[in-house]
């Protein structure tokens, strides 16, 4: 009777087994205990110092940001994808601030920290004069920065709407005349000494060549990308290239200062091989 028993009951025990390994609840367990197992084992703890997380919260900061500075239009991708860097780069330089202990005796916040750190990346970079070729490409690259400009000298009394060509015409008959009535001289804008480059987005690259063109203090109409104008050209200076002797020091610090930025950042991103970045992308 024992022995029966012994093996009615291990017989027993052994199908719980069984039925227990068939049940699905227990199959997943085991599995999500098994894929744990192997996680912890080939992830490497990482602490909290050093770790540098882009989560959705993170995310949504900066979208939000983006979207309050361009009247509520969302990031592009590529626009996410820098100011994300652009993140990643100040956390770098916040954590490696608190790590060499600059927000001791400092109850300044966040930004000034960092901006303490940053200085330290930046008056440690050295760079090298650039040779004559380097500045004279980098230079002409950036020509209209130093080219002095054409400038315009205007006076405009603008007009819109379907009769807005009449309206013009008849107020430049009245101004030759000199009978237009003061409501005409109080919407009148002076546009004084303007770059012509600067004129262009307004009116139109057209509009600004027929002023130039036309006669230096007589009124005419002429249309533009917004409607249509009685104007006097009253002055035009024409621009002139700017030969790189005439600038050289103001260039030269240009291009050490850019330069310097670029190792600057090139640097901090090297101080960010340190962390652990993880990116929690959508």
């Amino acid at each position: 009777m024992k022995t029966g028993g012994a093996k009615a009951g291990g017989g027993g025990v052994l199908g719980f087994v069984r039925r227990l390994v068939r049940e699905p609840l227990l199959q997943f367990m085991v599995l999500g205990a098994l894929i744990f197992a192997v996680h912890a084992a080939t992830t490497p703890s990482v602490s909290k110092e050093r770790l540098i997380e882009v989560t959705p919260a993170v995310r949504q900061s900066i979208v939000d940001a983006f979207k309050s500075s361009h009247e509520g239009r969302e990031p592009g991708a590529d626009e996410l994808a820098k100011l994300i860097d652009l993140w990643l780069l100040n956390e770098i330089t916040f954590r490696e601030a608190l790590a060499q202990g600059l927000d001791k005796g400092d109850e300044m916040i966040r930004d000034r920290i960092t901006h303490k750190m940053r200085l330290l990346i930046f008056n440690g970079v050295d760079v090298a004069e650039p040779t004559p070729d380097e500045l004279s490409a980098w230079y002409e690259k950036r020509r209209a920065n130093y080219d002095i400009p054409d400038l315009v000298s205007f006076i405009d009394v603008p007009f819109t709407g379907a009769d807005a060509e009449a309206q013009s015409r008849a107020v430049l008959e009245q101004i030759r005349a000199g009978t237009e009535p003061e409501e005409v001289q109080l919407r009148a804008l002076i546009f004084s000494q303007r770059p012509r480059q600067t004129l262009e987005p307004s009116f139109g690259k057209e509009f600004v060549n027929a002023i130039v063109a036309g006669p230096k203090g007589e009124w005419q109409v002429l249309p533009s990308a917004t409607g249509w104008h009685v104007v006097r050209l009253d002055t035009f200076v024409p621009g002139r290239r700017v030969d790189l002797d005439e600038v050289g020091g103001q260039v030269g610090q240009a291009w050490k200062d850019e330069r310097r930025r670029i190792l600057a950042i090139a640097a901090t991103r090297d101080l960010g091989k340190a962390y652990v970045i993880r990116r929690d992308e959508p």
